[in-house]
């Protein structure tokens, strides 16, 4: 196309503005405009995590950053940026790279950036740590020390079917068949900044899980308890919610209010460093040391592969480890410490005789 002509006095136009937006910018418009779509579920997660980078480089031109300043980014933050001016744990630096590199993906697609900084940033791998778990005494003192305790019935369902916090407090009636002692997980109780809600599970997996004749007693009489505190509270009950473990009311409880509580009656119990996911892990662990297949068990907690089980059941109860031991050394203890041979006895030499004694006296 021929360039216009200009007459005297005219000023030849300024080519349009290229569109800048910012890291900040950008970052915002990706989450109103692809994870409010992708990661509802997740999306107040993944705005706290956002905000790591948009208070470190949110006014960096976004055709503008480097991989230099992305890895500065999350060295901060490993360094000073936690509580207390502790660096932030390596896990959470992940995931905030996660949620970059996910943003900046989606502005390659979109056309903003030709190439994805994030791609070469390099993170520490994340420690191994072992989950504890409680064994069968465990599990006896957790339960003596909360006998009485209105959440009694929900440690113990969570003991007997190994399901998660948010699973178990929206856990509803319909979701329960006493007859086949069978209960269907098919979604979750989250505590948000913005209040309660109920999401699908981790995965998006339903699951079905088969009860012990123990889980299925206890819960015919938690039934018939809520049949008099729905009477009592009449009209106020929250009979449209129709949850399996609640107030007296019929309302929600708070995940954080179990897990206070889980804390607690451990405490009371003497044994340190228990969770609600503890007993979770224990149900787990306990299926595991009595034999049960692991891909039984995998099925059983809801993971998403036998992998993700046999990474975090890598360990062994320690009466695992002693029967272990015991039994190798019933079947091989001879190949380290093998017996002296028997030696047969030793044929005696025969007698040499002298000619002189074979003389006969005169």
């Amino acid at each position: 196309m021929a360039a216009p002509v200009l007459t005297a006095g005219e000023v030849c136009p300024k080519p349009k503005a290229q569109i800048t937006r910012t890291v900040a910018e950008y970052l915002d418009q990706w989450l109103a405009e692809y994870a409010t779509r992708k990661v509802a579920p997740t999306l107040e997660r993944y705005r706290e995590l956002a905000g790591h980078v948009k208070r470190a480089i949110g006014t960096v031109q976004l055709t503008k950053l480097t991989t230099l300043q992305l890895q500065r980014v999350y060295n901060s933050l490993l360094d000073s940026r936690g509580k207390k001016g502790k660096g932030l744990a390596v896990k959470t630096v992940r995931h905030v790279h996660g949620l970059v590199h996910l943003a900046l993906k989606t502005a390659v697609k979109w056309g903003l950036l030709k190439i994805n900084p994030a791609q070469a940033c390099d993170l520490p791998p994340v420690p191994l740590r072992e989950s504890p778990a409680m064994d069968q005494h465990g599990t006896t003192k957790f339960m003596e020390a909360c006998a009485g305790h209105w959440l009694r019935d929900l440690f113990a369902t969570a003991f007997s079917t190994g399901a998660r916090r948010g699973e178990l407090l929206a856990l509803t009636w319909p979701d329960i068949d006493l007859d086949t002692s069978i209960v269907t997980i098919r979604k979750s109780l989250e505590q948000t900044r913005h209040g309660l809600r109920v999401k699908e599970t981790k995965g998006r997996k339903i699951r079905r899980l088969n009860l012990p004749d123990a889980s299925v007693q206890l819960l015919r009489k938690l039934r018939h308890r809520q049949a008099e505190a729905r009477r009592m509270f009449g009209a106020d009950y929250r009979a449209d919610l129709d949850l399996v473990f609640c107030h007296p009311d019929g309302n929600y409880i708070r995940p954080d209010v179990v897990t206070k509580a889980a804390r607690r009656i451990a405490k009371k119990a003497g044994i340190a460093g228990v969770s609600l996911h503890t007993i979770r892990h224990s149900h787990g662990s306990q299926l595991l040391s009595l034999g049960v297949p692991l891909p039984t068990v995998s099925k059983r907690l809801g993971h998403a592969n036998v992998h993700v089980t046999a990474t975090v059941y890598s360990h062994a109860l320690p009466e695992d480890e002693i029967a272990a031991a015991q039994i190798w050394n019933d079947a091989m203890s001879q190949t380290l410490n093998p017996a002296p041979p028997k030696l047969s006895p030793k044929p005696k030499s025969p007698r040499v005789v002298s000619i002189e004694e074979h003389k006969k006296p005169a």
